[in-house]
């Protein structure tokens, strides 16, 4: 049963202390609410009209209709060409499943003409339809799609803008209150510890790391390691120097590792597990990095349970995006899209480079990677679950969900009610993890687990 996050009130037993981290940062979320309330001001006036949720629900729930005319009748005219544009990309999509080849480049190219004034469904046809050309060029023998698409490495990326992440990233809800929620949670699990070990896998900025840092140091823990298994060393090494400077100045005594994402296993004695240590695994997006080869998540969780940390957190996406054929695949990631391009338009300003290669690497690694890619010996396209699949299939190698921290959750509510651009975030309960949404539609999950002494058994 989902139950509304809003729907749990504070109760007098919640304790304060936890909130102290954010509380010493609030006159800095001030701040920030501010900025995003100027620049919502600064948007053109069909910002407040139809969101890109709205247009595609309408559209979807229509489009099996023989007489689609009717879609137009259902709102104002100010819409009709949106909702014509997102028919003439699904039609598209159906042409190319059944290898209609000119069809769907006519309809496609009536899907990308003109423009609809910078409205948030603009940035779905464009990217979706730059992918879906892209295959059926491929499919028609005009280009080599591992040549032809550009990707993007978002960690690099920032690193080259050098835009200020950590203050981008209190910007946008997803990303605040799976952060904050996940590191609250490992912060009260590791209460009694005097040597705490920070395992750190998956895309990062290192923006939560300073909460760590500084919730520790008040602690007056006896060390803190944080080793970070990602891609790009180059941006953490950045991140590391400045870390090293705090922890100094706190008077933390603190080691930063960095391992590269394809080899860490290899390096795994640079770790440096010491006894009496206590290790707290982070894991963000690296369910979905590794669906297209399913075999890559149990030895991951295999290798995980080897460090004998007390507590994982998983943060990921909370969508179902797999489908078998390709047509109702491209449906699928429609939705959780206009989700994701609604919720940075609401709180980024539309020029802003950040949202930009957040957009990229989504439609990248959710349209490109995923949805137009099939299954072939190499593995097949990324899959995307919600947290009811990934429950079941992680349980098998000996995980138990545990409870996710009851203050942190508490504190995620305020946060929602404290700033007028999250107001069409949703937070829900789903079992024991935390599902972040945006106009209705689930965006990501937060989970904890800890490790049983049952034998591993793959379930699915």
């Amino acid at each position: 049963m989902e139950l509304p996050l809003h729907d749990i009130e504070a109760t007098g037993d919640v304790p304060r202390e936890p909130f102290a981290l954010l509380n010493r940062y609030g006159n800095k979320l001030k701040r920030l609410n501010r900025i995003q309330s100027e620049e919502r001001n600064s948007l053109s006036s069909k910002s407040q009209l139809l969101s890109a949720v709205t247009i595609m629900r309408i559209v979807i729930s229509q489009s099996s209709n023989e007489k689609k005319g009717d879609v137009y009748k259902l709102v104002e005219s100010d819409y009709a060409e949106h909702l014509k544009r997102v028919l003439w990309l699904l039609g598209a999509s159906e042409k190319l499943a059944k290898r209609h080849y000119d069809e769907a480049e006519e309809l496609l190219g009536l899907a990308l003409s003109g423009s609809l004034e910078g409205h948030p469904i603009e940035t779905v046809l464009t990217l979706s339809g730059k992918y879906l050309r892209e295959r059926i060029y491929v499919e028609r023998g005009r280009i080599d799609l591992e040549r032809a698409v550009e990707h993007v490495d978002i960690e690099q990326a920032v690193m080259d803008l050098k835009v200020n992440a950590v203050e981008i990233e209190q910007k946008l809800p997803s990303s605040q209150i799976s952060n904050f929620t996940g590191v609250q949670t490992i912060l009260d699990s590791v209460a009694a510890a005097e040597r705490i070990h920070f395992i750190d896998f998956g895309p990062k900025f290192g923006s939560y790391w300073i909460l760590v840092m500084d919730a520790l140091a008040r602690r007056g823990v006896k060390q803190l390691k944080i080793s970070a298994v990602c891609s790009a060393r180059d941006s953490v090494e950045e991140t590391g120097n400045l870390l090293s400077s705090f922890a100094e100045s706190m008077n933390l005594p603190f080691v930063l590792t960095i391992l590269h994402l394809e080899t860490w296993e290899s390096e795994k004695d640079r770790l440096q597990l010491e006894a009496g240590e206590t290790v707290a695994v982070f894991m963000e997006f690296y369910l979905i990095s590794l669906s297209d080869h399913p075999k890559g998540i149990g030895g991951l969780l295999r290798r995980i349970k080897d460090l004998n940390p007390l507590v994982l957190i998983v943060v990921d996406m909370e969508t179902d995006i797999n489908a078998v054929d390709f047509a109702p695949r491209f449906k699928e990631a429609l939705l959780p899209t206009c989700a994701l391009v609604d919720s940075l338009e609401a709180c980024l300003g539309r020029e802003n480079q950040y949202r930009k290669i957040v957009e990229k690497i989504y439609f990248q690694e959710v349209i490109c990677n995923g949805v137009l890619r099939e299954d072939d010996e190499d593995g097949g396209f990324k899959r995307c679950f919600k947290i009811d699949l990934w429950r079941e299939y992680i349980s098998g190698f000996g995980l138990v969900e545990t409870e996710l921290s009851q203050p942190s959750m508490h504190q995620a509510r305020l946060m929602v009610k404290g700033s007028p651009s999250w107001s069409s975030c949703t937070l829900k309960m789903n079992g024991k993890s935390m599902i972040i949404g945006w106009n209705g539609i689930p965006i990501r999950f937060v989970s904890a687990w800890k490790f049983s002494n049952d034998e591993c058994v793959e379930k699915l």
